[in-house]
């Protein structure tokens, strides 16, 4: 690849400090990601030959079918804690 990643600024943008040699090795790694990116993007597939499984095999989705579910009042009731229509929960930070 020719083009040289900016390492420091790729470092500030995440907010990391890095040394000298942890930029070199990030530098080199994101070169390899990059180049490994251009040569998949270099390959020639067809769209049928494209498949979300790993093993190439097809996926048995079931049917999205609409059905009967709970009412508002229904869920509330079942929950510990409910205040002016919704379900009250411990905060999760302190």
């Amino acid at each position: 690849m020719t083009d040289k990643i900016d390492i420091k600024n790729v470092a500030k943008l995440a907010a990391l400090k890095l040394n000298e040699d942890e930029q070199q090795q990030l530098e080199k790694d994101l070169s390899m990601i990059i180049e490994h990116f251009a040569a998949l993007s270099e390959m020639d597939l067809p769209d049928d030959k494209i498949s979300i499984h790993p093993l190439g095999m097809s996926l048995n989705l079931a049917e999205d079918i609409a059905s009967k579910s709970l009412t508002h009042e229904e869920a509330l009731r079942n929950a510990p804690d409910s205040k002016d229509g919704q379900f009250v929960v411990p905060p999760s930070l302190d």
